[in-house]
């Protein structure tokens, strides 16, 4: 019965990760504004079926955009300037097919897609040709493409697994990053993370207000709390004490070193402030977004994406540097 235990529990999260906040939270006070946002480009209207509900996103070197929608089941790109240029997947449990997509990112060379059914990670070159599936022994609650054949994985497991797995292109564990010095709650090590562009790693906790800066997969440079450190309240829910609240949702980097942490419940605009933090998990300043959203991607180009109009859009933001 552990299998559909973790289907239920990757459905929480996917609630959770997806789904509109509804709590309110601890107010910043950040000193003067030295960022701000410009948006250049939107894909997909309510007037349109461009877009359904994206969950998963990803952008190439050259700018090109890559989603998953999990209402039609298909991995989409569009190119830099928002025209859509292909479609792959469908739904269906064949090669390349989706039930529930959740996960993408990408390599020079490669797509990295998970869904909620599958115990891997799909693999798709750029052309959004299917080429094989990396078999994992959980389903895969976030991911990472460090390149073409590392990416770092964090799986749902009822046995509060608390380590970030480097996998090669074949699925082999070649380094582990212990996240956190105890064994967690069920579900309170819940992450999102991603790669600060100078070889460490930036962590994020969904149900923990803790953000994380490492230096590599085994040193730890800073651990720090921005909602005052409370423990998240749990409601009983079919014999587990789930979180109801969510403290972060995504963390991203730019090139210059400025670090995007997405908040959720807490913040004071549940999904839509996006706490900058300089490298050392300084306060910068507060972004506030128009609208909720599940992630905040920054590109190579400095450039943010976040969702719009519930998951039927997706809108890109120029970074401006005061």
């Amino acid at each position: 019965m552990v299998l559909p235990k973790l289907m239920f529990a990757a459905a929480v999260l996917a609630v959770l990760a997806v789904g509109p906040d509804a709590s309110l939270a601890p107010t910043f006070h950040p000193p003067k504004a030295v960022l701000s946002l410009r948006e250049n480009l939107s894909i997909g209207r309510l007037d349109d079926d461009v877009l359904y509900q994206w969950t998963g996103l990803a952008v190439d070197r050259a700018g090109n955009i890559y989603v998953l929608d999990m209402m039609d089941d298909l991995l989409k790109k569009f190119d830099a300037n928002g025209n859509a240029v292909g479609r792959a997947g469908g739904k269906g449990q064949g090669p390349g097919e989706f039930l529930a997509p959740r996960l993408l990112d990408c390599s020079d060379r490669f797509l990295f897609a998970t869904d909620q059914n599958v115990m891997g990670i799909m693999v798709f070159n750029h052309d959004l040709e299917y080429l094989r599936l990396i078999r994992t022994p959980f389903p895969v609650s976030h991911l990472a493409a460090l390149s073409d054949d590392r990416i770092a994985v964090k799986g749902l497991s009822l046995e509060g697994e608390n380590a970030i797995l480097i996998l090669d292109g074949e699925g082999k564990v070649v380094r582990r990053l212990v996240s956190l010095d105890r064994k967690p709650g069920w579900l309170q090590d819940s992450v999102s993370f991603a790669s600060d562009g100078r070889g460490g790693f930036l962590i994020a906790y969904l149900f923990q207000d803790r953000v994380e800066r490492w230096s590599d997969t085994s040193t730890r440079v800073w651990a720090k709390a921005y909602f005052g450190g409370e423990p998240v309240a749990t409601e009983k829910i079919g014999g587990f004490a789930l979180p109801t609240e969510t403290c972060f949702k995504d963390v991203s980097a730019d090139s210059r070193g400025f670090i995007y942490v997405l908040g959720g419940n807490r913040a004071k605009h549940p999904g839509r402030d996006i706490i900058v933090l300089d490298s050392g998990g300084s306060l910068i300043q507060v972004l506030t977004l128009p609208e909720p959203s599940h992630c905040a991607y920054i590109d190579r180009q400095d450039r943010l994406y976040v969702r719009g109009n519930d998951g039927m859009t997706i809108r890109r933001y120029e970074i401006r540097y005061e």
